[in-house]
């Protein structure tokens, strides 16, 4: 003969199927979906910094290309008054050719120091397509110290052609009379030049 269960025992039965079901669910599609959302919550955060970073860029899109137009502009114009730096080797024969045509004569000549000075450090800027453009230009100062002889109108004929050049310019002079020479107007003079070129 079978034997039924108590109420009981059916009671104990049926709470512990319960107890089973309501773990699997819980086990295998409330945690797996509570995972979920908080990944989805993370993500949407995570989108939407993304999203505000963008629209900050887009709005300082047309601030970075008027800086590096004005960049450019000023590069462009500083290059038309500065030649590109040379060698100073080629510098000895300009600086001659100058006195040598105002009437002067060079005994030595010599170049003391040079120093550079940031123009335009594009390193920073942000080209219109986005591209970073890696040259850095420079002003360098090249200083040149020069001896000669002549008169006093040679020298002022030279400080004037000087003046009209936008690169070179007179640091310095010295300026004494030679009385061993038979003409009083023969003077000792020393210049220092400084020569401003543009380098990359």
């Amino acid at each position: 003969m079978k034997q039924s269960l108590s109420k009981r025992e059916k009671i104990l039965i049926f709470s512990a199927a319960l107890l089973v079901f309501l773990y699997l669910i819980m086990q295998f599609i409330i945690y797996p979906l509570f995972e979920r959302y908080f990944e989805y919550r993370l993500e949407r955060d995570r989108l939407l910094s993304q999203k505000a970073t963008l629209e900050t860029d887009i709005a300082n899109i047309s601030s970075i290309q008027e800086s590096n137009r004005a960049a450019i502009d000023r590069f462009e114009l500083i290059k038309k008054e500065y030649p590109l730096l040379i060698p100073n080797e080629e510098i000895d024969p300009i600086l001659t050719t100058l006195c040598v045509t105002n009437g002067l004569k060079p005994t030595t000549l010599r170049f003391t120091d040079s120093a550079g000075a940031p123009l335009i450090d594009k390193n920073d800027k942000q080209s219109t397509d986005g591209e970073k453009d890696n040259a850095t230009y420079l002003l360098t100062i090249i200083t040149v110290s020069m001896n000669m002889t002549g008169s006093y109108n040679s020298l002022m004929c030279l400080l004037e052609e000087v003046d009209t050049m936008q690169y070179i310019r007179i640091t310095n002079l010295g300026y004494a009379i030679n009385r061993q020479e038979e003409s009083i107007d023969e003077a000792n003079i020393a210049l220092t030049f400084e020569l401003t070129f543009i380098t990359q």
